[in-house]
């Protein structure tokens, strides 16, 4: 049936890539436009993704050769080899006599081919077969077959002058492989089928990924650059993107409990880790980011936050470690794409989410989710499994963090963040003082399985699998390459990224969002009435989370430089400052100054507690956060915000000194977006509307930490309206001691347990501050109790002990609550 005459030539749009097939071009094929079940464009509407005639072209260049040549039967050496290992038909090769690789079929027929020929029409072969024929079972499972023995060729040129020079050399060839490889993805990224061609449609995705590998290169820097260089790689990109998010709609279906073959379902996710962990790997290339932010299909219009959401939405299926590892891990991939992307600077992902209502419904819909997840994992939920199999599960809790870190530092999102995880953060300063400290005040605060990993993908195995080429395995197996994380790095990092958040809810930014004012104490406030400890009264609630923001805030001063910055911790120090006041008039707690009151009793406990907290965690920062890099543990800097040159920024600047409210009229944003444009990287006006008020919000939190540095420092307290709390009030150490003074040591019961002399009381000492921590140095010269008894602050100037300490020092000089000491009369 030949097409009706239309005024425009049509194209079937497959994912993005339009394929123009001519009757010229294949003349096997019917001259009609291919079905297919995405959508058809009009050529002229989408110029961008015009489809040059380079791959029908090709093929009907490579026709005509073989045509004119002898008979190449490539559909019997495709069917019969692609069953052989790359080893098995290395040897094949190097025993053909002058490069005529003979083999005997299974219908016991004599079959034989050049091997420099079928390198050089396999790859035009495929195509023409993906175009011209039915997609069902057997078409896929042939195309499956021709790409696991691409992959074999693959790797053995290196080893083969003839197919060096063909498949790795050739240009024309290269261009080829190309093709098939964008051609196959964007087929799959159209397709729509729910049948057994799942696990076929996930294994040809992956194996056509990592073909690209395979022929290009295995160092991910140079791919990307190569795939930078193709006219296609935007049309590659929304392909790749697209196959991958189906084949995670596949798999949300068959973890629904819908489907029992835990084989298929074993295989599925093999082959849906791998595609989503070639993304990532790209994704971790700055110049391969940076295009794929521009990306108007995969960012603006959603792409990537559909795959997101859908990955957050996968059941963690607790009923087997195995599957519940391979969420976990899919879930911290596609967090660490979102990550990477974030850290753009040209261009910001969040403001190009954010510019259309569906983006930025979407992008909080996709939040929620992580949020969700944070929720569940704080409160314990997803521990491990009671079998003796641990499989890795990504740093899914610690990059759910740090995009909950940057969200909240961003004026798109930060009132969303303020509204739905604040009740999470209340319930964490709401755990008991002792589970709290070994959660967020410790150095040993990591799980087991949350460990990073790379699978160890392997196409040639994984394709073999699914076409029963290798049936001895009975399931698909995956084997990883191990990231370990120090402990100590793993839970600094944690504990950072919770005063980050605290942070960066805390910093009001006046003249830019007034509803924002207080919301996030108010918020807090609100959550603290509704949750609360088992059979706790009021008094004990506001003891538990005053004693936790405290012990929090000291230990978040030891985490300066190598994993906090000053101004994060004075913000986390404010936040303190105007809670406590408000929650103890919310509770009609009167605040009292005699040392028996709750409130103040609470504030003269053991912060850390003789057994839950290890000092080590203060003095092994600096090496460790040295670590953090060569483990592939990156901590995550503040998105920068570097979308203009340093013209345009002067431009800005200068204005605002006559418009300073330039952010609340659009006349001016539209107006100076075209100006600066003319200089540099074109701007939006929403975009400048949004540098603008990062801008302010940098100015803001800047001033906030001026001022809380300066009343620390001893400054004028006298001007203060009354109304906002001194910071200072509320760190109040009570009596100071000075060196050589003779004083009794009690334990956490209250009871003495020796005596010893003050060596110092102010300062800093051994990297500890001892002004902030409410803590002296004291040389024990009695103990009634056993010197190897723990100490309550162990570090690596004292040791773990007494004795410990007397081994290092001579003395047993060790670290004490000022709080715990009596002072004692001198003797005479």
């Amino acid at each position: 049936m030949q097409p009706a005459a239309e005024s425009k030539q049509q194209v079937c749009w497959l994912g993005g890539y339009a394929f123009n097939i001519l009757s010229l071009a294949f003349p096997s094929i019917h001259p009609q436009l291919v079905k297919c079940n995405y959508q058809v464009w009009l050529i002229e509407e989408r110029p961008q993704a015009r489809m040059n005639m380079d791959v029908a072209l090709a093929c009907r260049n490579n026709n005509i050769q073989q045509q004119q040549q002898q008979p190449i039967d490539l559909v019997s050496a495709v069917k019969e080899l692609h069953m052989l290992t790359s080893e098995e038909l290395s040897k094949l090769i190097r025993d053909a006599n002058n490069d005529i690789v003979q083999w005997t079929a299974h219908d016991g027929s004599s079959k034989q081919i050049n091997v420099e020929t079928l390198a050089r029409y396999l790859m035009c072969h495929l195509i023409a077969k993906l175009l011209e024929s039915k997609r069902d079972e057997q078409l896929f499972r042939y195309l499956l077959a021709g790409l696991r023995l691409l992959h074999a060729l693959c790797d053995i040129a290196p080893r083969n002058s003839k197919l060096e020079q063909v498949l790795l050399e050739d240009v024309k060839i290269s261009e080829q492989i190309f093709d098939l490889i964008f051609s196959v993805i964007l087929v799959l990224s159209g397709f729509r089928q729910e049948s057994g061609l799942v696990l076929l449609h996930s294994a040809m995705l992956a194996c056509s990924l990592y073909l690209l590998t395979a022929f290009v290169s295995t160092q991910w820097n140079e791919l990307a650059l190569v795939l930078l260089a193709h006219p296609k790689v935007d049309i590659f990109v929304f392909g790749a993107f697209s196959a991958v998010h189906r084949d995670i709609q596949f798999l949300q279906v068959r973890l629904s409990g819908q489907y029992s073959n835990t084989a298929e379902i074993k295989g599925l996710c093999q082959h849906c880790e791998a595609s989503l962990q070639f993304l990532q790997s790209l994704c971790q290339q700055r110049f391969f980011r940076e295009r794929l932010v521009k990306n108007k299909d995969v960012c603006e219009e959603g792409g990537i936050l559909l795959l997101a959401y859908d990955i957050m939405k996968l059941p963690f299926c607790e009923e087997s470690s195995y599957l519940m590892a391979v969420v976990s891990r899919l879930k911290s991939k596609v967090l660490s794409i979102l990550l990477h992307l974030c850290e753009v600077e040209s261009v910001s992902f969040l403001d190009v989410a954010a510019s259309t209502s569906r983006g930025l419904n979407l992008a909080k819909s996709t939040i929620f989710q992580v949020l969700e997840l944070l929720r569940t994992m704080f409160r314990g939920d997803l521990n491990a499994l009671s079998d003796n199999t641990t499989y890795p599960r990504g740093l899914l809790q610690l990059n759910a963090m740090r995009l909950t870190d940057i969200l909240s530092d961003d004026s798109n999102f930060r009132s969303y963040i303020t509204l739905n995880f604040t009740e999470v953060l209340t319930t964490i300063f709401l755990q008991p003082h002792a589970e709290f400290l070994s959660s967020w005040c410790s150095s040993e605060s990591r799980p087991p399985e949350e460990e990073d990993a790379t699978l160890d993908y392997d196409p040639l195995s994984a394709s073999g699998w699914v076409l029963g080429v290798l049936t001895s395995l009975d399931d698909p197996e995956s084997t990883f390459n191990a990231s370990p994380v120090p402990p100590t790095s793993y839970a600094f990092q944690r504990t950072s990224l919770l005063v980050k958040v605290v942070a960066n809810l805390t910093c009001f930014i006046p003249d830019l969002c007034k509803e924002e004012k207080d919301l996030f104490v108010s918020t807090f406030l609100q959550c603290l009435q509704k949750y609360g400890v088992p059979n706790d009264s009021r008094t004990e609630r506001v003891a538990i989370i005053t004693q936790n923001l405290r012990s929090l805030f000291i230990h978040a001063e030891s985490l300066v430089p190598g994993f906090l910055n000053q101004d994060d911790v004075q913000l986390f120090r404010l936040f303190i400052a105007q809670l406590e006041p408000l929650i103890t008039q919310e509770f009609s707690i009167a605040r009292v100054t005699e040392a028996n009151s709750p409130l103040e009793e609470s504030n003269q406990l053991n912060i850390y507690g003789p057994q839950t907290f290890s000092g080590r965690g203060v003095h092994e920062s600096d090496g460790d956060a040295q670590n953090v890099e060569t483990n592939g543990l990156m901590q995550f800097r503040k998105r920068k915000r570097n979308i203009m040159n340093h013209l345009q920024i002067s431009m800005i600047e200068q204005a605002l000194q006559n418009e300073p409210d330039m952010q609340r009229k659009s006349a001016s944003l539209q107006l100076w977006a075209e100006k600066i444009s003319l200089h540099g990287s074109e701007l939006s006006s929403s975009q400048l509307k949004n540098w603008l008020n990062n801008r302010k919000a940098k100015l803001a939190r800047a001033a906030a930490a001026k001022d809380i540095r300066a009343a620390s420092s001893g400054g004028d307290r006298q001007g203060g309206s009354g109304t906002d709390p001194d910071p200072d009030e509320f760190f109040d150490q009570g009596v100071r001691y000075e060196p050589g003074q003779i004083v009794g040591l009690r334990d956490g019961e209250g009871e003495e347990i020796g005596k010893g002399c003050v060596q110092q009381a102010r300062g800093s000492w051994c990297g500890t501050n001892l002004d902030e921590s409410g803590l002296c140095v004291v040389d024990v010269t009695y103990l009634k109790v056993d010197k190897w008894s723990n100490l309550p602050h162990p570090c690596d100037a004292t040791g773990t002990s007494f004795a410990h300490s007397e081994q290092i020092t001579g003395v047993k000089r060790v670290l004490w609550d000022s709080s715990k000491l009596v002072p004692q009369p001198k003797s005479r």
